[in-house]
């Protein structure tokens, strides 16, 4: 085991805030109508959006009886509404909040709904596999122009195109990818761009990958054709456009007052959303002067006990960050010279005990004790396991998914030992959470499954949700309602089954290929369900309406 050094940050870190500022904790606004059909027949059970451009939010309801809707709490300022339902859609209406008194918007639905976009990962509709199985496609059609050559010879060294040809960046942020990259080819043993090629590929994937003029798929395209029924018309959803597209928010965690912190993989800086102002803020990490790295960025962050939330340093420095969400200050504890070896992966965990902290790490799975302040790290038997989502059980016990290796492992800490589990079939396991029982909950991607794993015997039983080819990701047990949350991250939906009637509610997000890959759930509010979206770089929450 090797000790660590803590050094705990002596001043406020400063944060930018986008947006207006608020003067007080909850807003006033509210907007209610009616929405009707082309014919005139109230709709209850459409969608309403309510768009304001300005604040970059979006919230939705859906319409009760007689088709009325009311959305409360709202900021001032200029909203598009439009209702969607029964595969027709309103024109935009605008409405404007300006104090307290509400405004009407009543819509019609006299245009067809867009067209169905069938459900995928980003931006390869139709198709439910990540990154991990591009290697069962043929390469992409790229673009006419010049870079094509360079890119289809040098940029699938490392990886397959795919994985360029699914992003949407700025010029900026391309040079950036492009740059770390190059800086990184040498571990590959591929051969390095020369300078005026790294101009030239820039230039190519700016141009033809972007943010701006690359065609967006339609934002209805996923919403449901049929009007809902019962408790999956009970909810409302809000959605938040960063300010940065680039920054992508690939995990999210919830503080103990309800806001929501957010690693941004192409921003050195912790995000955070206020859903009382509805304002976005960042707060970056001490110096403890190492120069950063490019790209470098937090680690997925987990909520820890009071008012902690943990997270590594991914290419700034060694070390793994303790941030008080109250004070915003950080800690940093130094990870030692002679621990080597990944330090940081796809997910963290905070031990609900408050004794230890526990990450995937590629390979290993490594872990912090608080008490001692010692990093310990536990080698995966399987080769390239791909060790991806983790949990702690109610035993003390680590389980994570072996996403490369379709397995499920656990590991006891008081002994070293591993065990695995393996899946049956190319399932890709991606995320967890424990129940109340101690048995772990797991999304498998490929085969859009809610698996059910018993932490005795790890004996799996699988769930099918409503929708087909649904992406299964994260799994989020809430001990205080007894149900399971389920983001369906290829059909833009979050889902809750009930284990003691194996029943179902689906609730689709305001927006298309929102990614959302992380959900959490807020402690201050049972109904509510944050979740972030990474290539979308949006976040938001639904909350479900007794």
């Amino acid at each position: 085991m090797f000790r660590t050094a803590l050094l705990c940050s002596t001043m406020l870190v400063a944060s930018l805030a986008v947006g207006a500022p608020a003067q007080a904790q909850d807003f006033a606004g509210s907007v209610q109508g009616v929405v009707k059909s082309a014919s005139g027949q109230a709709l209850p059970g459409a969608y309403v959006k309510l768009i304001n451009a300005e604040r970059r939010l979006t919230f939705m309801a859906v319409t009760q009886a007689q088709g009325r809707y009311t959305m409360n709490n709202l900021p001032p300022g200029t909203y598009s509404v439009q209702g969607v339902g029964n595969g027709f859609q309103s024109k935009l209406t605008k409405v404007s909040l300006t104090g307290e008194k509400p405004a009407t918007a009543d819509v019609s639905l006299t245009d067809q709904q867009g067209p169905v976009i069938a459900n995928g990962w980003i931006r390869t509709p139709g198709r439910v596999a990540g990154n991990e199985l591009d290697s069962e496609l043929a390469p992409p059609k790229l673009p006419e122009g010049e870079g094509k050559a360079i890119v289809e010879a040098k940029c699938n060294q490392c990886h397959y195109l795919h994985r360029l040809t699914q992003m949407r960046w700025t010029k900026a942020n391309w040079t950036q990818k492009i740059k770390w990259m190059r800086e990184r080819i040498h571990e590959r043993g591929a051969n390095d761009l020369t300078d005026q090629e790294e101009k030239t590929v820039v230039d190519y994937l700016a141009k033809n990958f972007n943010t701006t003029t690359t065609p967006k798929a339609d934002p209805n395209g996923r919403l449901s054709r049929t009007l809902l029924k019962g408790a999956e018309a009970k909810y409302i959803a809000v959605d938040f456009e960063g300010p940065n597209l680039d920054a992508a928010y690939h995990d999210i965690t919830v503080d103990s007052r309800g806001v929501a912190w957010v690693n941004q993989l192409n921003v050195y800086a912790l995000g955070k959303f206020d859903p009382k102002t509805f304002t976005f803020s960042e707060v970056a990490p001490p110096s403890i002067g190492v120069k950063p790295g490019t790209l470098a960025h937090m680690g997925p962050p987990s909520r820890g006990v009071g008012d902690s939330i943990w997270m590594a340093d991914i290419g700034g420095s060694r070390r793994w960050l303790e941030f008080n969400t109250k004070t915003e200050r950080f800690n940093s504890y130094l990870v030692p010279d002679d621990f080597k070896g990944p330090i940081s992966g796809n997910f963290m965990r905070a031990d609900p005990s408050g004794k230890a902290v526990w990450t995937t790490a590629s390979v290993r799975i490594v872990g912090l004790n608080l008490e001692t302040k010692q990093f310990t790290a536990y080698p995966i038997p399987t080769a390239n396991p791909g060790a991806y989502g983790m949990d702690v059980a109610g035993d003390g016990r680590v389980w994570f998914a072996e996403r490369e290796a379709m397995k499920i492992g656990r590991l006891d800490p008081k002994t070293g030992k591993i065990d695995e589990f393996p899946t049956g079939g190319q399932d890709v396991p991606r995320r967890m959470g424990a129940d109340w029982n101690g048995d772990l909950w797991v999304g498998f991607h490929e085969t859009s499954q809610l698996v059910k794993v018993d932490h005795k015997t790890g004996k799996m039983t699988r769930y099918n949700p409503p929708t087909k080819n649904n992406g299964a990701y994260i799994a989020v047990p809430d001990p205080r309602t007894k149900v399971i949350w389920l983001t369906e991250q290829t059909a833009d939906k979050i889902a809750r089954f009930d284990p003691a009637t194996e029943t179902w509610q689906e609730f689709s997000l305001p927006i298309i290929e929102s990614d959302a890959r992380r959900i959490e759930l807020d402690p201050t509010n049972p109904n509510r369900i944050w979740w972030s979206g990474d290539t979308s770089t949006h976040l938001g929450y639904i909350e479900v309406l007794n």
